[in-house]
């Protein structure tokens, strides 16, 4: 069997990525239909995870909303929010039923931002889809800085402090070691 060439790998290695923050957007949504599909062991427990996520960041002290995390006035959180749709807005999307800061948008976001990449890089390495596929690895770079890794591990601490649902818990370590990997990925590609 031959090795697979390095497109192929890294096509493999975005695949996951894009799959693993999908993955990770679902878990820290409201526990609805796409939850059993992406996580099947949760099927016949929706409704207690449901109450779960209710008690825990609904009327809980963990908020699911970095700005809420990384921010100390009214001001600050309007910038931030206003950084963050900036990112959105430069690639036409769009949240959807919640603020643009909800860690479950930034990880839908970074999923985005990896398969339209992955989409241009398929397109040709060379021209306009090189260089939008740049202006992709860039941005995963800096909102991944800039929002979701900060924000993140502050909300997987109070996850984590709390103890509240197993498969909470569970999602909050899955997502700190997550973004320990995406972290030394995005240093290696920008070197």
């Amino acid at each position: 069997m031959t090795k697979p060439s390095m497109s192929t790998d890294s096509a493999l290695h975005d695949r996951d990525r894009a799959a693993a923050y999908k993955a990770l957007a679902v878990a820290f949504s409201y526990p609805g239909e796409a939850l059993p599909a992406v996580y099947p062991q949760c099927a016949d427990g929706l409704t207690e995870l449901q109450a779960a996520y209710d008690r825990t960041f609904r009327t809980g002290n963990i908020w699911l909303y970095g700005a809420e995390h990384s921010t100390d006035n009214e001001f600050q959180r309007v910038e931030m929010l206003a950084d963050i749709m900036g990112f959105y807005n430069a690639f036409g999307v769009e949240p959807q039923g919640d603020r643009p800061d909800a860690l479950c948008c930034e990880l839908e976001f970074m999923h985005y931002l990896i398969v339209k990449r992955a989409r241009l890089g398929a397109a040709g390495a060379g021209g306009e889809a090189g260089e939008k596929a740049a202006v992709c690895r860039d941005a995963e770079r800096k909102f991944f800085t800039e929002h979701l890794a900060p924000t993140a591990r502050s909300i997987v601490a109070g996850i984590l402090k709390a103890r509240p649902h197993p498969f909470y818990s569970e999602a909050a370590e899955a997502l700190t070691t997550f973004l320990d990997r995406e972290q030394a990925q995005l240093v290696r590609t920008a070197a």
